[in-house]
């Protein structure tokens, strides 16, 4: 969502604009970095289709994915960021009577297999563990509490499902464990994954996992884009240190 990545472009040096087969983009200096960063649009296939071309088009080092996600876990408030350490597809598979099943499907190429779960790149993950003790998040309002918002790894799921039901929760609850559920980042972890592009996904909480989310996405998810942005552009500052002091 353009919501997602607003703070992030506002904060670009040297900025230029454009487009790639259609879809605008910024490219400039972020905390040091260069970056290009695009909206890919929701749901699986855009983030997909995106991802692909933005990878092919510019050889990134790396692909950050930023932006908001209902809060399936109790433990996560309104504005967490989660640094997800398995970003999954949680429709791949088999929906039978006990719920999904979830299993390996045919790759593009012979005799590969792709898998409904995506780890960050290790060397990635290990820098944003480590930028967070020297984060300060803005603290946010939410329901007339203001609170300071927290980052912490977790679990990510995605599909095409904006809202699922009771017994869904309860399945993906039981066989996943986990912490953020939205759209897009598997789609991308597996291109990812599929061009050899590390990759690591952020997501901030919004409102809570349910079957009819709209009204209360529409009412926290600027909070929970304002959260990941700024956590974003603190990591990229970090990525930019470590490349500074590697020999």
């Amino acid at each position: 969502m353009p919501s997602e990545i607003r703070l992030i472009q506002a904060q670009l040096r040297s900025g230029q604009s454009g487009t790639l087969a259609g879809f605008p983009y910024q490219r400039g200096l972020l905390q040091g970095r260069r970056v290009v960063t695009a909206v890919t649009g929701v749901g699986v296939t855009n983030g997909a289709m995106v991802a692909a071309l933005f990878i092919h088009h510019f050889h990134p080092a790396e692909v950050i994915v930023t932006g908001t996600g209902s809060r399936f876990n109790p433990r996560i408030r309104t504005g967490d960021t989660v640094i997800s350490t398995k970003t999954i597809h949680h429709a791949a598979g088999s929906l039978t009577d006990q719920g999904m099943v979830y299993r390996k499907v045919r790759g593009p190429l012979p005799g590969q297999m792709t898998h409904w779960a995506y780890p960050p790149d290790p060397r990635l993950l290990r820098l944003a563990k480590a930028a967070i003790p020297d984060y300060a998040a803005e603290p946010v309002t939410v329901d007339g509490e203001t609170y300071t918002p927290r980052v912490l790894p977790g679990v990510v799921t995605a599909s095409d499902l904006f809202g699922v039901s009771d017994a869904k929760i309860a399945d993906m609850q039981a066989k996943l464990k986990p912490d953020i559920m939205e759209m897009e980042s598997a789609a991308i972890a597996q291109v990812c994954a599929q061009l050899g592009v590390p990759q690591i996904v952020f997501r901030a909480g919004s409102n809570r996992t349910q079957s009819n989310p709209g009204t209360a996405y529409r009412k926290l998810g600027q909070t929970a884009a304002a959260a990941a942005a700024r956590w974003t552009i603190h990591f990229v500052g970090a990525l930019a240190r470590a490349g500074r002091s590697r020999p």
